[in-house]
């Protein structure tokens, strides 16, 4: 289960997922091991900000180096016991440019999708939704 709040709202937030286009396209990241689409994020590192560890993880998973970014939404993960899991923020990304995904990637391949694949590793219509409410929620920093 997650809780969602405003971003910013949040203290210790340990992951980050960044919902990233590219020319009016949704941008995925082939995962090597799990062998699904998924979009770019991980853990903050010690002495990251979550700005930090989003753009790093953009870079490490797409190669994406010219790129808008702005935190739309912090949220809370929860277990199935209700025992808090992780908090986490989710950012918007609008890329203009990409260099070669980095050797050391966890990802093999990125590709741009007007509609979603059906091989991805988390809930699909989850995915989805969070893709169009980032979109929505960054349009404001755009205008």
């Amino acid at each position: 289960m997650n809780k969602d709040f405003i971003a910013g709202s949040l203290d210790n937030i340990g992951f980050v997922c960044i919902e990233t286009k590219y020319k009016d396209k949704w941008v995925l990241c082939f995962h090597k091991k799990r062998q699904r689409w998924e979009v770019p994020g991980g853990h903050v590192e010690k002495g990251e900000t979550p700005l930090m560890a989003a753009k790093r993880e953009l870079y490490e998973e797409t190669g994406a180096v010219d790129f808008d970014i702005v935190p739309v939404w912090d949220y809370q993960v929860f277990s199935d016991d209700g025992m808090l899991h992780n908090n986490g923020r989710v950012y918007f990304a609008n890329v203009r440019a990409f260099e070669k995904i980095p050797e050391n990637s966890e990802m093999e391949k990125i590709e741009f999708f007007d509609i979603l694949p059906t091989n991805v590793t988390y809930n699909r219509d989850r995915m989805i939704e969070m893709l169009e409410r980032a979109e929505k929620y960054a349009s404001a920093y755009y205008k």
